[in-house]
């Protein structure tokens, strides 16, 4: 609920728009990148129940601060620590889900997880939604309360060790509709040393490092928009924050009920497919937006409401896209290779909010709008240059097949 519901809304309002809205989320945002530190920690400690609990309280107390403050470094700098508390916890739970259970069962319970986060996002981004014009004080408390709730259900529930297979490792945020979660799958685990970022690094092949440019640029657009949207729609169109929030809520919610077609689709056309036609499609809707806010017709934020929705609804195409290109690209190492896609992923939702802030608070809605929908171009431009041919023979198309 905090991570993926109230953090999208309620950081980018509460600092009353400019460069302070995306700043305060990208930082909040690029601690995911301390997820692989947390999970080897848990991992040889066997503590994630500690992780889970502690990261938790960690997080509420940076939260409770923000009751009394509204942007500036302070502000940021505890939207920061209170990611921090929340990966460790994010990550720590990924594990302890799948905790106990023979690994023929996790993917059941992985999907009851997804339904769950999910329902989370829903019921955050509808509390951010409808406190944050007035009451962002009274929110930031409800949500220091909600991850004490968290922490106390923790010490109540949470297995107190941890058994697992070796070889598995969930990543920080469990697979998901909407631009606030990244995908997740497992991962290899290994101890945090130099021979891991060997690992890591012996795994980027040209066409690796093509896909994880590709999806950097697209991705760092995609994310700017999603966090600075609800502030363009309260102070270019005098909503009030629910509307964005409910048009958010309303594109992740329909989603979910495709994750498990685009999958088949993936395994019949592979995932060269899948992620160009994720990006085409986010690119005509990013253009469709780029128009609305261009136009002075009256119904032009309602439009930009259900074309806003439209984004969010075919994310899995671009959410199982990149993890099946990510694996295909590197099948000999597929854990440090989902890594380097979810670090890519990390710093791109950091990046992406903070350029977005600064062109938002200069240039408004309309030019962030084009240039989001520029880069995106761009990287569907890359894509059909280094993989759309590759994709379109009958022969080399077989090596991103499963």
């Amino acid at each position: 609920m905090v991570q993926n519901g109230v953090a999208p809304i309620l950081f980018p309002l509460a600092s009353h728009g400019g460069t302070d809205s995306g700043l305060s989320y990208a930082a909040f945002a690029l601690t995911g990148l301390f997820a692989p530190i947390f999970g080897s920690w848990g991992d040889r400690k066997g503590r994630h129940r500690d992780l889970l609990i502690w990261g938790s309280v960690f997080a509420a107390i940076a939260f409770l601060p923000l009751c009394l403050l509204s942007d500036g470094p302070a502000f940021i700098l505890f939207a920061a620590l209170a990611g921090l508390g929340i990966t460790a916890a994010t990550t720590a739970g990924n594990v302890l889900a799948i905790a106990g259970l023979d690994e023929n069962l996790w993917n059941g319970r992985i999907g009851l997880l997804q339904r769950v986060v999910s329902t989370g996002q829903v019921l955050g981004l509808l509390m951010a939604g409808l406190m944050a014009a007035r009451h962002s004080h009274i929110a930031f408390a409800l949500t220091f309360a909600a991850l004490l709730g968290a922490a106390a259900l923790a010490v109540a529930y949470a297995p107190a060790s941890t058994i697992r297979a070796a070889h598995a490792k969930p990543l920080a945020r469990p697979a998901m509709g909407g631009e606030a979660g990244a995908p997740g799958i497992q991962q290899n685990s290994h101890h945090a040393s130099f021979a891991q970022l060997s690992a890591f690094l012996a795994v980027i092949s040209r066409p690796l490092a093509q896909f994880l440019l590709v999806w950097f640029i697209a991705y760092t657009a995609m994310n700017g928009i999603a966090v600075l949207f609800p502030v363009a729609m309260t102070q270019h169109y005098g909503m009030p924050p629910i509307m964005p929030a409910l048009a958010y809520a309303l594109g992740v919610c329909a989603s979910l009920a495709t994750y498990g077609r685009v999958s088949k689709w993936t395994t019949s056309f592979g995932p060269v497919k899948i992620l160009m036609a994720g990006i085409g499609l986010r690119l005509v809707l990013f253009a469709l937006l780029a128009a609305f806010s261009l136009s002075h017709a009256s119904f032009a934020g309602f439009a930009i409401l259900v074309t806003f929705a439209l984004i969010q609804f075919v994310w899995p195409l671009l959410a199982v896209g990149t993890i099946a290109m990510s694996v295909a690209l590197a099948r000999q190492a597929p854990g440090e290779s989902i890594g380097l896609y979810n670090a890519t992923s990390s710093i791109a939702s950091s990046v992406g909010p903070a350029i977005a802030g600064v062109i938002f608070g200069l240039c408004g809605f309309s030019i962030l709008s084009i240039s989001a929908c520029f880069t995106v171009a761009i990287s569907a431009l890359l894509a059909w240059l280094w993989f759309g041919r590759v994709a379109a023979n009958a022969k080399t198309a077989r090596y991103f097949h499963f």
